[in-house]
């Protein structure tokens, strides 16, 4: 209850247009939040936002590399990964590596503030939740996929003006500003085509993504996939509110959860934690 009293109150009243770096920036938050070990059913990451997907994945030995190959699978996640890896290298010209990493954690937190809001309407948590992340948290994070894009335009680039995001040919494209500053297709209620048959490199085998998110959705959640989607939809036509959506108060603990610094060094200590 008091969960559902905060997110009406930290609701914006109108969204405002999404960002493709939005979804790059978003997307490395769920990453450093989750990482699903599918054999195990475990969620291998620490639930906070600390750049451990970053910084300590293998014992910290590819931090310069981007830390866990995940976050160079896609485009906008790679641009935003490889972004704080450059600012963490000039931090370290001044700082030790514990003050520049804190230093490039806090860069990312206020990052996330802004992308956050204009994907789920509801302004970034400034209180912290002392629990473990979920899987229904998580299940509510993939029903979030409705929103990304299939495709991207590039701009002033020879011979090419746009590409698909699931192209792996494509997932360390560094992308400049005026790309990532890009607006993209809001809520629609459905999957972009090309993250319904996504290609395996090297191989004859593709994937659904939407397949996939949906069977996680339902096993691990009390929700069904399709009623997600179709109150997305309606976020899209205008006939509901994100702060309506029934599954999106799971967002919001979510990120609650994931700036409790309470135990970790690294995350900005002056967040309240309860």
């Amino acid at each position: 209850m008091k969960t559902l009293f905060l997110l009406l109150l930290l609701t914006t009243t109108a969204h405002a247009e999404v960002l493709l770096k939005d979804i790059g920036i978003v997307g490395l938050m769920s990453h450093d939040i989750f990482a699903w070990d599918h054999k195990r059913e475990v969620n291998t990451e620490n639930g906070r936002l600390d750049l451990s997907t970053i910084f300590d994945y293998e014992g910290g030995a590819r931090w310069k590399k981007g830390g866990n190959p995940k976050n160079g699978e896609n485009s906008p996640v790679w641009t935003v990964t490889t972004g704080l890896v450059k600012f963490y290298k000039n931090e370290l010209k001044t700082k030790s590596p514990e003050e520049a990493r804190k230093n490039t954690v806090a860069r990312f937190h206020g990052m996330i503030k802004e992308s956050f809001t204009r994907i789920t309407g509801l302004q970034f948590p400034e209180t912290g939740i002392n629990q473990s992340v979920n899987n229904v948290e998580q299940a509510a994070l993939r029903g979030l996929h409705d929103i990304l894009p299939g495709r991207v335009n590039v701009y002033g680039r020879p011979v090419m003006r746009d590409f698909a995001l699931t192209n792996f040919v494509f997932a360390k494209f560094r992308l400049n500003e005026k790309e990532m500053n890009q607006v993209i297709p809001f809520f629609n209620g459905d999957y972009a085509e090309e993250y319904k048959a996504i290609k395996i490199p090297f191989s004859k085998k593709t994937v659904n993504l939407k397949a996939v998110d949906g069977a996680f959705i339902e096993k691990w959640s009390p929700y069904k996939q399709e009623d997600m989607l179709r109150e997305l939809g309606e976020v899209g036509e205008g006939r509901r509110t994100l702060a309506d959506v029934s599954f999106m108060h799971h967002i919001f603990d979510l990120a609650s959860k994931a700036i409790c610094p309470l135990g970790n060094e690294w995350m900005p200590q002056e967040v309240n934690c309860f």
